[in-house]
């Protein structure tokens, strides 16, 4: 098995593992035409376009969102297992059911721009990888992540991962469009909002490397008043990343680790976290937004040993919150 990681700050981290097998010698007997008694023991493959029987753990997952129904992440981990053994109707049902929990939620949040671009994300991954979708299905889940991407950007117009990720179902829906015209106006708006992402981060990088050259800061101010249930980090309230304030820039990346249980079966996806950086650029907590349960706890210990430029507001290092993605994929 042999590994590679991408990465690619504004949030995205890859990595891609590759795992690589070969068949074994012919038997004696085998070759003369009498199985083994290994062959006898094997069972047969189903015939195609069989759906192979659930395992365990579907099993275990289906009894789960019986429990929890608006629990998103047991949907789309029994959505992902269905697909792998050819359950295509049943992991289309698992998705939508999911996808409901997921825009459930970020309706009681509808101010949260990164509630509205998780939705987003879902949407762009069903319709980019999920290669048994009709192009009816496909174009759906399309316009719906646009319109969850067009609610993220209402409510943070400089939001770069709504950007980025609106640009990319701009372009998957122009490869369904027909009428030329139309196809080149996707293009064009994805264009348009690529530009801007790329100019909005060469913006912040510019202003990151400028607020570095400034003198001794002034006292720091009191910190605003914290609401209930938050934390101080280093005696401030932590702020959002956005507007004024700035995505850090990273200084110290650590790739993830793929989890083995999560290779063997075959587990992928995007775990998105919400991290705090302090005031030194370390980062102080992780909290998983978007849970794919096998490889949780390997994003999570990636993204804790990253390092940051401090962000500073007013020339003062304050500790920042900001959204990561990192990324899984098996092929």
């Amino acid at each position: 098995m042999s590994s590679t990681s991408v990465v690619s700050f504004g949030a995205v981290v890859a990595c891609t593992f590759i795992l690589n097998s070969s068949g074994g010698a012919v038997t004696e007997a085998a070759s003369r035409g009498v199985a083994s008694p290994a062959q006898q023991a094997q069972p047969r493959d189903p015939r195609p376009g069989v759906a192979r029987p659930p395992s365990t753990r579907e099993v275990a997952l289906q009894t789960a969102t019986i429990a929890e129904p608006n629990n998103a992440a047991n949907w789309f981990e029994l959505s992902r297992l269905q697909q792998d053994r050819g359950a295509g109707e049943e992991s289309q049902s698992s998705f939508k059911s999911g996808m409901a929990a997921l825009e459930y939620a970020a309706a009681q949040n509808p101010n949260d721009p990164a509630r509205q671009h998780l939705v987003a994300t879902y949407y762009a991954e069903k319709a980019q990888k999920d290669s048994s979708l009709s192009s009816t299905d496909k174009l759906a889940y399309i316009d719906a992540g646009l319109a969850a991407s067009d609610r993220a950007i209402a409510e943070k117009d400089d939001y770069i991962d709504a950007l980025v990720f609106k640009n990319i179902l701009l372009r998957l829906k122009s490869q369904l469009e027909t009428d030329t015209a139309r196809r080149d106006a996707l293009v064009a708006e994805a264009d348009s909002l690529r530009n801007r992402a790329m100019e909005l981060q060469k913006s912040r990088a510019t202003s990151q490397q400028a607020s570095s050259s400034v003198g001794p800061p002034p006292p720091p101010p009191p910190p605003p008043p914290s609401a209930p249930g938050s934390e101080l980090v280093d005696g401030l309230q932590p702020v959002r990343v956005g507007g004024t304030i700035r995505t850090p820039v990273k200084t110290h990346h650590v790739g993830p680790i793929y989890p083995q249980e999560a290779l063997d079966a075959r587990v992928s996806g995007m775990v998105i976290i919400e991290a705090v950086i302090d005031t030194q650029g370390n980062t102080r907590a992780a909290k998983v937004l978007r849970s794919i349960p096998m490889l949780d706890q390997a994003a999570t210990e990636a993204v804790n040993q990253w390092r940051f430029q401090p962000t500073l507001l007013n020339g003062v290092a304050v500790p920042v919150i900001m959204t990561v993605t990192v990324n899984f994929t098996v092929q």
